[in-house]
């Protein structure tokens, strides 16, 4: 994929209004959730994430965005309720 493929389909990574309140309450941890910052039950459903930081299609392989000279952050692992805010395509099940 080019440079210009893997950028149009970026989405905005959204965080809960609650993350800040979450994080006080429960900690930060690597089992914490990304957009809510509740503790994660397992870590099942994730996003890659490119730099901004900014969402895209599942597909996408880090092959592909270090080819296209882009910068990815990884994968975000998000709970249950919060990976439903992306429309499927950019949801990856692990």
């Amino acid at each position: 994929m080019t440079r210009q493929e893997i950028l149009s389909t970026e989405r905005e990574f959204i965080i809960s209004s609650r993350f800040e309140d979450n994080i006080d309450k429960y900690g930060y941890d690597s089992n914490t959730c990304k957009c809510c910052g509740r503790q994660l039950k397992d870590k099942t459903n994730a996003v890659i994430t490119l730099e901004g930081p900014m969402v895209i299609e599942a597909h996408i392989t880090e092959e592909q965005i270090d080819a296209a000279g882009l910068v990815s952050q990884g994968v975000f692992y998000l709970g249950s309720t919060c990976i439903k805010k992306y429309p499927k395509k950019y949801r990856r099940k692990l």
